[in-house]
């Protein structure tokens, strides 16, 4: 007996089928080029408005779509389109951003913006326009938060606020947990900008022919990061070879990005969180070149590249105050140079002395020039003795041998350079012989003031007194005389030498001169004084000693001379003038 079926089952068959097969067949003919159909500029004109508008250009360069998410990925309830309606699918889809950032949706949900707003993923990211982070220029990152913001509304406490806001995102700040770094990028300054940034049409001709590519010709060593050496020879061949104005642009950016965002670190107002060397983009410094294929690359790149030594190659524009400090890996690394080059640091440090102290007698001389006119008083009457004829011709000795044996120095250190005296064993013999006669004359002087007890008249006097007057003495030198005052009269009684001319007498006779003519005693006769130079540190470290200090006397000699020269610019005021405040002092 057949049995008829119920139309319930029959009905039931059918609804599985449509169920298993019907649906999604629906769902998956619903393809993109459906949607861009109407949501193009075409399908404007037929009653959308411009908010449903997707540029189809843009859209196929999303990362979106470039991953292969399609439409309905996203937009799941549409299912079918029924192009005979007037709205041929169902309104108010909720968007799926959560399901394939679910890291990024914690994220936001811990952050200020979500204690205090409402606003979901797409009131800031177009998911239809959206690109890698890092493709992201930085206006246009910008551009999403002055959507909602007002910078130039806040802020008020933030120093070169403009200048800020050229250099920075907001996210740099505002994302404490960012990773920061700094991109460097190659430009050309003659384009304006926005079309300045090379392309690698325009840098393909600099790629060497035995190499891969741009990466490749940059990174000389091949150590995988690039120098600010191979950077600087870089442009410079770009420069000499076509594009005069290329250089670098720098840019400070988040090379990864979170959505915690806070107002904590703008709050707190910490300059030091980026004017230190501790700030966290200093540990990632990158490099943007572009690829063949139409793309960018970011390339790690050093940390000397913010010190640029080279010019028109490197990054003068950039400056963070507080970078350039001193630290101790920076004092270490003075300490590897100096081991490095040896003692020739001796001479680098003697030439630096001498030249500054040339520099600050010529400035001293500059300023009493354009300040001569102040000095309109009569000249200070100085009750000097006339020294006896043979004393004058000591004098004069002593300076005749003084040039001779920094002559004579200047060829033992530069043998080849400057020859004066023929050959290096004539410059060796006279040295010697000057030395000699020099030091001799040191020890008579020495033996004679002090059998003579002359030292407490010429050098040593009531210590607080000699303070006094010193500082006295240096004040008038370094500032009353550019003014027309006159020499403190508290100074007045030094008559040989006043309190600074005093101090560096002391410096020389009692300090350079004997350990200059000791270390050379020792230089001369090296096998018989071998022990002593032994104990004292060896050969080297006496002869830079010695070294040292004849810097040091051609110093001070030329600061004795100057000195010297100055008495007869010394004035004092006219008794009708009111006294000058530095006038009234002491007894």
């Amino acid at each position: 007996m057949r049995t008829r079926p119920s139309r319930f089952g029959f009905t039931g068959y059918w609804f599985v089928l449509i169920l298993a097969f019907g649906y999604p067949c629906d769902a998956s003919v619903v393809g993109d080029d459906q949607c861009i159909e109407c949501h193009a500029a075409g399908g404007v004109g037929r009653g959308l408005t411009r908010r449903h508008f997707i540029d189809p250009v843009r859209f196929a360069d999303s990362a979106h779509a470039k991953k292969g998410i399609s439409c309905t990925s996203c937009h799941e309830g549409i299912l079918s389109i029924d192009v005979g309606k007037k709205v041929p699918h169902r309104l108010g889809i909720e968007l799926t951003c959560s399901k394939c950032h679910p890291k990024e949706n914690q994220e936001y949900a811990k952050s200020r913006h979500a204690e205090i707003s409402k606003k979901k993923c797409c009131c800031c990211h177009d998911p239809h326009y959206s690109v890698p982070f890092q493709r992201l220029p930085q206006q246009d990152r910008q551009e999403i938060c002055l959507s909602c913001h007002k910078s130039h509304d806040g802020h008020r406490w933030l120093p070169q606020k403009d200048l800020h806001f050229n250099y920075l995102q907001c996210t740099s700040c505002h994302d404490l947990t960012a990773q920061i770094g700094m991109v460097f990028s190659i430009m050309d300054t003659s384009k304006p900008l926005g079309k300045d940034a090379l392309d690698y049409k325009r840098l393909a001709p600099f790629i060497k022919p035995d190499k891969e590519g741009l990466a490749h010709t940059l990174d000389e060593d091949g150590n995988g990061k690039l120098s600010a050496i191979e950077i600087a020879r870089f442009i410079k061949k770009v420069q000499a070879n076509g594009i005069p104005g290329a250089s670098l642009r720098v840019k400070i950016s988040v090379s990864k990005s979170t959505h915690n965002f806070t107002d904590r670190g703008e709050r707190t107002q910490d300059c030091g969180l980026c004017h230190s060397q501790n700030a966290k983009f200093y540990s990632k410094l990158f490099l943007e070149i572009p690829e063949k294929e139409g793309d960018w690359r970011r390339l790690p790149v050093e940390r000397n590249i913010l010190a640029p030594h080279w010019h028109k190659a490197g990054v003068e524009t950039l400056y963070l105050l507080g970078e350039s400090k001193i630290s101790r890996e920076d004092l270490q690394d003075v300490v590897a140079v100096v081991k490095r080059i040896g003692f020739k640091w001796v001479d680098l440090v003697g030439c630096f002395i001498t030249l500054a102290t040339l520099s600050a007698v010529l400035f001293h001389m500059i300023l009493l020039f354009l300040t001569r006119k102040l000095r309109n008083g009569p000249r200070q009457v100085e009750d000097l003795e006339t020294l006896p004829a043979p004393i004058r011709a000591w004098h004069w000795l002593h300076g005749l041998c003084a040039i001779l044996l920094l002559l004579t120095g200047v060829q033992l250190r530069l043998p080849d350079a400057v020859p004066i005296f023929a050959n290096f064993l004539n410059a060796v013999n006279l040295h010697n012989l000057i030395g000699i006669i020099l030091t001799g004359d040191y020890v008579f002087w020495f033996v004679y003031h002090l059998w003579q007890g002359q030292f407490k008249s010429r050098l040593f006097v009531s210590l607080s007194t000699f303070v006094r007057d010193t500082v006295e003495t240096a004040n008038y030198y370094g500032y009353l005389m550019f003014t027309g005052a006159g020499f403190p009269k508290s100074c007045q009684h030094y008559l040989v030498f006043d309190p600074v001319e005093r101090c560096l007498f002391f410096m020389t006779m009692l300090v350079f001169l004997p350990i200059q003519f000791s270390t050379g005693l020792l230089l001369m006769n090296m096998q018989g004084m071998m022990p002593v130079i032994s104990f004292l540190g060896g050969p080297r470290v006496v002869d830079a000693t010695h070294l040292i200090c004849a810097y040091l006397l051609v110093s001070s000699v030329v600061i004795h001379l100057y000195l010297h020269a100055l008495r007869k610019y010394r004035y004092v005021r006219p008794l009708s003038a009111p006294p000058h405040r530095a006038d009234i002092t002491g007894k």
